[in-house]
């Protein structure tokens, strides 16, 4: 019976500590998950998973989104054939905040905070002839 309890024990510990491990794992790399939709409608989709802000332009394409789930930083890109400005000035205490995850498609460098605009908590910037970034800190 000694053995039986000590590898009880032991079974225990091992769950305990890859459950722990799991928790530790998620502070140390948040839960972040990336979508590619090639359209609108497919970001709005049955099988969509992250949400897109509703002041994306309906013909835009090549909409790439990245979450962070747990706080809800995000940051996108997408084309649009027709682009017209999006957003207003940003108040001036949000006006430089940077973007809060990273990727190989963010662009190494923004336009200065005077160029970004801000619609419904997200910082919107026009990029490359018919791309927009935004990020929502």
């Amino acid at each position: 019976m000694t053995k039986r309890a000590l590898l009880a024990g032991i079974t225990a510990a091992g769950l305990l500590a890859a459950l722990s491990g799991c928790s530790l794992a998620s502070a140390i790399t948040p839960p972040v998950e990336s979508q590619l939709y090639p359209t609108v409608a497919d970001a709005r989709g049955a099988d969509a998973t992250i949400e897109i802000p509703s002041w994306v332009p309906e013909d835009a394409v090549g909409i790439r989104i990245k979450e962070n789930a747990e706080t809800g930083a995000a940051i996108m890109q997408f084309g649009d054939p027709a682009p017209e400005a999006i957003g207003t000035a940003c108040d001036a205490s949000v006006a430089g905040n940077t973007a809060p995850l990273d990727d190989t498609w963010w662009p190494q460098t923004l336009p200065p905070p005077e160029e970004i605009t801000c619609q419904d908590g997200w910082h919107v910037a026009f990029l490359y002839g018919s791309q927009f970034f935004a990020w929502k800190p």
